[in-house]
């Protein structure tokens, strides 16, 4: 049997990876020898054949958990595939289990397409608006909290839909709010608020020219804990809002619901929430659709150098006076 677990919102999707392993240990293999994990980079062909061909010791099936092998070479993936279609492990024709995991599958390859025609399959998307909210406060019941919809609404706007970080900072805001519900005043002095907060302010000083400014903002984001990929990854997200927001202008009242006037209507078109649709408008002026695209290509080339092992600090100070120019 196959499972494929794939998508962006790592954050769910290792919860159900989580949840499958748990349940084969606690049902299937209490010793948990049967239960093999596989990363596709250290990974040849012949360990994973291994891996799922074995006999099972001392239980009825065995459970193997490969991951990320769409960031590996073409060849390896050919043959993982030529490997399940031999075995008809997606017909279930093996009780051995397979679990493919992956954030950033391609889509147009010949083993997604394979892989999505498994019957136990599920994409994680990043949750928006009201899914997002809703999250939010079942999480926090769930550890034995309590938010209102309208904190939880405003928490939703301030996080990019990065369940990681919002995990921790519900953890903080209970441990802060000692059994009380979540007050307004706590979630403004967060961290993850402060850091969004930052971020905005940080773009609008890059759209202002204002290097030392933008500098600053970094550097301040840098003291109160986030990490370089953490900042790129919201400072994207900003940048692409502000592309989202600058066509949804352009495109006139017609297509926006009522016109430059209408947050509202912007942001039910582009499946944002209204507040951060109602902020991005004015910042999206300051910007032609030339310059902001061509920012979001240099922030893609540093997200390439972060992921090879590129100092993010670094490599964002280059970006904020590149960027930004001198003042």
């Amino acid at each position: 049997m196959i499972i494929f677990l794939y998508g962006p919102d790592t954050f769910r999707s290792k919860e159900k990876l989580k949840m499958f392993k748990e349940k084969f240990v606690r049902e299937v293999d209490k010793s948990g020898l049967n239960l093999i994990d596989l990363d596709a980079e250290k990974m040849t062909i012949t360990d994973l054949n291994k891996a799922v061909a074995t006999q099972s010791f001392l239980a009825k099936k065995r459970m193997a958990v490969l991951r990320n092998i769409f960031k590996q070479r073409k060849a390896l993936q050919t043959e993982v595939l030529e490997l399940l279609k031999a075995s008809k492990y997606r017909e279930g024709k093996d009780d051995n289990i397979l679990i493919f995991w992956d954030e950033e599958p391609d889509k147009r390859s010949a083993l997604f397409k394979y892989l999505a025609g498994s019957k136990f399959k599920e994409g994680f998307e990043i949750l928006k608006n009201s899914e997002l909210s809703g999250w939010i406060v079942k999480t926090t019941m769930a550890r034995g909290g309590r938010i209102s919809k309208a904190n939880a609404d405003f928490l939703a706007s301030k996080s990019g839909g990065d369940l990681w970080a919002l995990s921790g900072e519900i953890d903080k805001l209970l441990a802060v709010n000692f059994g009380q519900e979540i007050s307004k005043e706590s979630l403004e002095q967060s961290t993850l608020v402060k850091i969004e907060d930052n971020i905005f302010n940080l773009t609008d000083a890059i759209g202002n020219r204002n290097t030392r400014l933008a500098l600053k903002l970094l550097h301040d984001n840098l003291e109160a804990g986030a990490n370089g990929i953490y900042l790129l990854t919201m400072i994207v997200r900003q940048f692409r809002i502000l592309v989202q927001v600058k066509a949804a202008l352009a495109e006139g009242p017609a297509n926006t619901a009522g016109g430059q006037d209408n947050y509202r209507g912007i942001a039910t078109g582009l499946g944002l929430h209204p507040f951060v649709v109602q902020k991005a408008m004015a910042q999206a002026m300051k910007y032609s659709m030339e310059q902001l695209r061509t920012i979001y290509k240099k922030l893609l080339e540093i997200d390439l150098k972060l992921k090879s092992g590129g100092d993010g600090e670094t490599l964002l100070e280059m970006f904020a006076v590149e960027v930004g120019g001198e003042q």
